[in-house]
């Protein structure tokens, strides 16, 4: 069966004219990781990658095919996806930082599905007390929101506890989301 997936992936993106440098397939259970390594790497992964997801998904319905059940494709080209999901976590710590200086909740458009469970879970890992997530609206409106729920103790100089901060909630704009 892994030979058939193997030779299913090569035969795809070759019959597309697509040059490839080097092909990982890895098959675990119903998760099927591709790793290609290609000079056109702009043609699978088009704008914000969204060629990818296309690619992804054609590639899962091929492969399901041949296995007769439900295939999940992570498709990783040029390390496209490790370098976003980079991006994607230190734009994560710069708003945790915002929400821990100011106390305000912070609301983060413009991610899809997998981004925003992607964003939730590494704040989940983080354990960090005072933060909690949560998505708001639905379909292409649902924004991530990182709430403040603690309180900012900042210090005056006789060593006192200030008034804690109103929490209050930050819209950032298309342009302020920055991945």
């Amino acid at each position: 069966m892994n030979e058939a997936i193997t030779t299913l992936v090569e035969n795809f993106w070759k019959g597309l004219g697509i040059t490839l440098q080097e092909v990982e397939t890895v098959i675990e259970n119903d998760d099927v990781n591709i790793r290609i390594e290609t000079p056109d790497s702009a043609l699978i992964i088009g704008m914000h990658g969204r060629s990818l997801e296309n690619f992804s998904h054609i590639l899962s319905r091929m492969i399901e095919k041949i296995t007769g059940k439900y295939i999940h494709v992570h498709l990783e080209v040029n390390d496209y996806m490790k370098s976003k999901d980079e991006r994607l976590f230190r734009f994560l710590e710069s708003k945790i930082a915002f929400v821990m200086s100011t106390g305000k909740s912070v609301r983060i458009p413009e991610l899809n599905s997998y981004d925003r469970k992607k964003a939730h879970n590494y704040i989940a890992e983080k354990a960090i007390d005072w933060l909690a997530t949560h998505s708001e609206w639905t379909g292409t409106e649902r924004v991530l929101v990182l709430d403040y729920t603690g309180e900012i103790k900042a210090v005056t100089p006789t060593n006192t506890p200030a008034t804690p901060r109103a929490s209050s909630v930050v819209d950032l704009s298309e342009d302020g989301v920055g991945i």
